[in-house]
């Protein structure tokens, strides 16, 4: 009797740790995954100059295929967003990017207790690649 009550708690231990390790797995690969995005649309924006729509609908539609609620404004915030108020090299501009995303259920939880927040933010700037042909 004794034997099966400590088989039952250690095995109720092992399923706990295991749960877990592959949540903190989940987690730090979504993170790593939205960093990812992040630096990529930042490095698009600083050749461009600017948050081109097309750009952003397509990060925003990679986003929802991983289960993300992208729903707002994620890139509230992100200046230029428009071509005629494009950022140029020439004139020492700079581009700034928001990215505010809510991630699946189990990695708010997590980031919740890392970070004291639901949502992944990442924020900054960088000068500006766009060189105007015209100048």
């Amino acid at each position: 009797m004794v034997k099966a009550k400590v088989f039952i708690i250690c095995l109720t231990v092992l399923i706990l740790v295991f749960s877990a390790i592959g949540a903190y797995h989940m987690y730090a690969m979504e993170r790593a995954i939205a960093r990812s995005i992040y630096a990529d649309l930042l490095d698009d924006m600083q050749d461009i100059g600017y948050l081109d729509s097309a750009l952003a609908e397509y990060y925003m539609q990679e986003m929802a295929d991983l289960g993300w609620d992208v729903t707002g404004d994620v890139f509230a915030g992100t200046s230029p967003r428009t071509e005629n108020e494009r950022a140029r090299k020439e004139r020492q501009d700079t581009v700034t990017l928001v990215l505010r995303v809510q991630p699946t259920t189990v990695a708010q939880w997590l980031h919740r207790f890392v970070e004291g927040e639901v949502k992944f933010t990442f924020a900054g700037s960088r000068p500006s690649e766009y060189f105007d042909p015209g100048w």
